[in-house]
C-alpha cells in the first residue's frame, strides 16, 4: 500500500484527541486522527461536571490546573463560533454546584473539605443553609450541610466532541476509522518497540536521555493505508496502554467502568444546580428535566462496556437517598464509560520515554471532560512550537509519562 502523509497523528478521537487536532490544526499542522471507536468510551458517557473550586485534594499543581481547565472552557468555546462553528449541543453552562454531607456522622470528612475549599476559593465557594440548598434543587432530601459553588459549569462530552471535530475538519484534519496495529520508527528497522533505528525529520523536539531517541516514521492503521507521520500522540483513552507496547514504553492506563443512570421528571430542571455528596453518587441535571446520576466506579469489570442490574441497583438507591423527590421520575436511559485511569489517578502527558517525537495525552480518569481540553492545549503548544494569543503554561511535571518507566 501506498503512505498518506502529516504532520502529526493522533491515535485516538474522544475528546482529548479532538481537542489536540483541533489545536494543532489551528497551529497550522496538518493533521489525522485515527479513531477506533471503541464501545464505551469516556466522552460519551462523562456527567460533565466542571466544578475545580470543590476539588477535594490539597495538591496546588493539581488544582491550580484544574481552575485553568475551567476557565479554558468558554474561550474555546469562543474559537469554535468563530470558527463558524454551534456550541448549542455542547450543553455548556454556569449551573452552580451544592456539595453536601448528608448526615452529622459525616462531619470528619465534609469539615476539613468545607474548610480547605472555601479559602482556596477567594470567596466563590460559600456555606448556605440546607433550606437555601432545597430552594435551588426541590428534589433534593434532608441534608447536614451544604457549599454552594455559583461558577461552577456543566458540559456535554458528546455534544462538545462533535463541535471540536466539525472545527477540526474545516481546520484540514483527516479522520480515519480503524485501530493502531503497528508503529514504525524512521530509517527502517522494524516495529517500535523492536529496535528501530532514530532518525531524523518530524515536527516535533523531544524526550533527552543518555541515547538519541528513535522517532516515529509510520503507523500501521488495520484496514487502511499506512500514515506517515512527523510527530504522534497517543490519545487512545482506556486503551493507550496497547499503544503502549507497541511503543515499547509503559503507558499503565486501565479501564474504570462507570456506569450512568439518567431519569426523566416532569419538572423543568434546568436552572437547578448539580449535587455532588462527599461520599456519594453525584445528580447534574439537564434542561427539559432529565438527570443524570452516577456514576458506578468498577475497576475490576475491564473493557465491558455493558449496563447490569447491580450497577443500575446501586445508582437508583443512592440517587434517591439524596434527592427523594425523584422518585417518580421516569427511567430514560444508561450510559456507560471506561475511564482511563493510571496507576496514582493523575493524567500521563508529556513526551513518550525513548522517542523523540511520541507523545501522550491520555490517564484523565473521572476528571477527562474538565481537564481533557486544556491539556490537550498545553501539549500541543508544546509540540508545535508556536504560540497563538497568550503563552500557555508547561504541562505540569507531575504528569509526565517518564514516572512509569
Amino acid at each position: 500500500m501506498t503512505s498518506a502523509l502529516c504532520d502529526v497523528a493522533i491515535a485516538g478521537g474522544g475528546l482529548v484527541g479532538l481537542s489536540a487536532a483541533y489545536e494543532l490544526a489551528s497551529r497550522g499542522a496538518q493533521v489525522t486522527v485515527i479513531d477506533a471507536g471503541h464501545p464505551g468510551r469516556a466522552t460519551d458517557a462523562g456527567a460533565g461536571i466542571l466544578a475545580p473550586d470543590t476539588y477535594p485534594g490539597d495538591e496546588t499543581y493539581w488544582w491550580e490546573m484544574a481552575r485553568r481547565a475551567g476557565e479554558h472552557y468558554p474561550l474555546l468555546l469562543e474559537r469554535l463560533r468563530g470558527d463558524g462553528i454551534g456550541t448549542e449541543d455542547s450543553g455548556y453552562a454556569r449551573c452552580g454546584l451544592l456539595s453536601v454531607g448528608l448526615r452529622e456522622s459525616e462531619d470528619s470528612w465534609f469539615a476539613p473539605f468545607a474548610d480547605r475549599v472555601t479559602r482556596r476559593s477567594g470567596g466563590r465557594v460559600r456555606e448556605i443553609t440546607p433550606d437555601a440548598a432545597s430552594a435551588l434543587f426541590p428534589p433534593l432530601g434532608p441534608v447536614h450541610r451544604v457549599l454552594h459553588y455559583a461558577d461552577a459549569a456543566r458540559i456535554d462530552g458528546r455534544g462538545m466532541a462533535a463541535a471540536l471535530r466539525q472545527a477540526s475538519e474545516r481546520r484540514g484534519v483527516r479522520f480515519v476509522s480503524g485501530t493502531v496495529s503497528g508503529i514504525r520508527a524512521a530509517g527502517g528497522g522494524g516495529a517500535a518497540g523492536g529496535g528501530g533505528a532514530a532518525g531524523g525529520g518530524g515536527a516535533a523536539g523531544g524526550a533527552g536521555g543518555g541515547t538519541t531517541p528513535r522517532r516515529a516514521h509510520q503507523v500501521t492503521i488495520d484496514g487502511h493505508e499506512d500514515l506517515q507521520c512527523g510527530a504522534l500522540v497517543v490519545a487512545g483513552g482506556a486503551w493507550s496502554a496497547e499503544l503502549g507496547e507497541l511503543l515499547g514504553c509503559p503507558l499503565p492506563i486501565t479501564p474504570t467502568k462507570g456506569q450512568i443512570v439518567h431519569l426523566g421528571t416532569t419538572q423543568e430542571s434546568d436552572g437547578w444546580p448539580i449535587v455532588q455528596p462527599l461520599l456519594t453518587h453525584y445528580l447534574v441535571p439537564w434542561p427539559g428535566g432529565r438527570v443524570a446520576c452516577g456514576g458506578t466506579f468498577e475497576a475490576g469489570a475491564g473493557f465491558s462496556a455493558t449496563v447490569t442490574a447491580a450497577g443500575l441497583h446501586e445508582l437508583l438507591r443512592e440517587c434517591l437517598v439524596v434527592a427523594p423527590g425523584l422518585a417518580d421520575a421516569e427511567y430514560l436511559f444508561t450510559r456507560v464509560g471506561l475511564r482511563p485511569t493510571s496507576p496514582d489517578d493523575r493524567p500521563v502527558v508529556g513526551s513518550v520515554p525513548g522517542w523523540g517525537n511520541v507523545w501522550a495525552a491520555t490517564g484523565h480518569g473521572a476528571n477527562g471532560l474538565l481537564l481533557g481540553p486544556y491539556t490537550a492545549a498545553l501539549l500541543a503548544a508544546q509540540i508545535a512550537g508556536v504560540t497563538t494569543g497568550t503563552p500557555l503554561p508547561k504541562v505540569p511535571h507531575e504528569l509526565d509519562p517518564a514516572r512509569f518507566s
